[in-house]
């Protein structure tokens, strides 16, 4: 009856420790944002679509894929595909990345090298760039938060990254 017990609680032991294990190494890392960028009011005002990078690093256990990337605005609201103010759409690129006008990104063959987001493997640095087109030229609220939703071992998670300057200076 003794070495019943005993194997049951061993076995129980181990089960949770296995368990903690895959959570914990599931849950383990972050992106990183490593440079940033903004564009100025009076260059959206001329109405063209504008390229914005941000270098992005996976730092922890693991190769996240990624599923969407969400933008935030400042009063809390997510961007919708079709907003009043902009319209963002984002791709990712192992290419160092700044801000560019559409006309260059194509003329350059940027655009040739820009990827989805969904089903890209973040296992080292890379960039999100986001292509920002004004719809309307008065903003009452930039972009301060995005919300990068991945799959890790399976799981899906998402992780907040602060955008605290925003993505539009009033310059």
């Amino acid at each position: 009856m003794k070495k019943t017990l005993i194997k049951w609680i061993v076995i129980c032991v181990l089960v949770i420790g296995v368990l903690w294990a895959f959570r914990y190494f599931s849950h383990e890392g972050e992106f990183e944002k490593y440079s940033h960028v903004t564009i100025g009011k009076e260059t959206l005002k001329e109405g063209k679509p504008v390229y914005l990078g941000y270098h992005l690093q996976w730092e922890g256990i693991g190769t996240p894929e990624l599923q969407k990337v969400e933008f935030i605005k400042s009063d809390g609201t997510i961007v919708a595909k079709d907003d009043d103010q902009m319209r963002i759409k984002s791709y990712i690129t192992k290419v160092d990345f700044g801000s560019y006008y559409e006309e260059d990104v194509i003329k350059e063959g940027i655009v040739n090298k820009l990827l989805p987001v969904k089903g890209f493997k973040a296992d080292d640095d890379f960039s999100l760039v986001l292509q920002v087109e004004p719809n309307d030229f008065e903003w009452d609220s930039d972009i301060k938060t995005v919300r990068v939703m991945y799959k890790k071992f399976g799981q899906t998670q998402f992780q907040n990254i602060s955008f605290d300057d925003g993505i539009i200076s009033n310059e």
